[in-house]
């Protein structure tokens, strides 16, 4: 018999499981990108100018210390705001670049208004699940960080473990771990 018979003969060999990636999926506005609004009592949102832009501390040393730990990081967004007609589409292109320059090794991003009801907009799992099965992903060896009830709900709906930032805005919310940035979330994971 060949190797090749003896192998496809003892399935044993191969286990599905041991051949699946652990990844930690990241949301990005309050968790890589400093969100506005929630300072005076509004909604915390996306910045929907170049200027309002930053990044938030430890992001760069934080997706080089998941890398270094084995993980794939993916980054996992909602996007509406040109949808929306907050921003235009070459100011957020001008944003998002500066996002795609990070250590990602895949981004998957929903640019639906709620009304579009698609499934991919967080809380729905699609993009997660659309990440899975792109990586072959093991979601019991993998976390999702964010900052908001949509980015619980979805990981959730996977059965994947949480990490929510710690923001006044989400003090309500549950999650499997709370952290005070990236780079904290980086240290529990």
């Amino acid at each position: 018999r060949s190797a090749f018979a003896i192998w496809r003969g003892c399935p044993g060999l191969l286990n599905h499981k041991s051949m699946q990636r652990k990844a930690v999926f990241l949301d990005r506005d309050g968790v890589i990108v400093r969100t506005v609004g929630w300072e005076n009592g509004g909604a915390p949102h996306a910045p929907f100018s170049r200027a309002g832009f930053s990044f938030l501390p430890h992001v760069e040393e934080s997706l080089t210390m998941l890398k270094a730990a084995g993980f794939i990081r993916i980054l996992i967004s909602n996007q509406p705001d040109v949808a929306y007609g907050h921003i235009s589409e070459e100011e957020w292109q001008s944003m998002h670049s500066e996002v795609e320059k990070l250590n990602f090794d895949d981004i998957f991003l929903c640019r639906h208004t709620r009304d579009a009801n698609c499934h991919c907009k967080k809380p729905r799992p699609g993009l997660l699940h659309e990440a899975v099965q792109k990586w072959n992903i093991a979601l019991s060896d993998s976390f999702f960080v964010g900052d908001t009830e949509a980015d619980i709900g979805a990981a959730e709906a996977m059965k994947c473990r949480t990490v929510l930032i710690d923001w006044p805005y989400n003090r309500n919310l549950r999650s499997d771990f709370r952290a005070g940035h990236l780079l904290d979330a980086a240290t529990i994971i």
